[in-house]
């Protein structure tokens, strides 16, 4: 009886580590996309499941992330990833201000494949 119970013991442990780990390591993969060019927010940073779209939907990483030289994406994963060192809050050159790449990229994207948020508020929903 006294070993049955430790073996019970055991298990819910482990099963609770378990439960544990996988929660603090999906909450990882949730990225805010707050970046420090928008001072003045109407709405809070978005938040980004990115393995949601990288894993799951398959999506290549080449669609968001980009460097463009004589016309082509050089990217790769060895380069940061910070949008705004080239898209600033203006328009500038032939870039995009950063609010309108975001929009853009993430907006078109979902209206296209008709999944994932689309509205102000499912993106950027105001805290209670």
């Amino acid at each position: 009886m006294k070993k049955s119970k430790v073996a019970l013991y055991i298990a819910i442990a482990g099963l609770s580590s378990l439960f544990i780990i996988g929660a603090v390591y999906a909450q990882d993969d949730i990225k805010s996309l707050k970046h420090d060019i928008f001072v003045e927010r109407e709405r809070p940073a978005a938040l980004f499941p990115h393995a949601l779209h990288t894993d799951k939907a398959e999506i290549d990483c080449l669609k968001c992330h980009h460097i463009y030289k004589d016309g082509e994406n050089v990217w790769d994963e060895s380069e940061e990833s910070d949008c705004t060192a080239c898209h600033s809050l203006k328009a500038d050159d032939k870039k995009l201000p950063a609010m309108r790449a975001f929009h853009a990229n993430c907006k078109e994207c979902h209206a296209k494949e008709d999944k994932g948020p689309l509205t102000c508020g499912e993106c950027h929903p105001r805290k209670k």
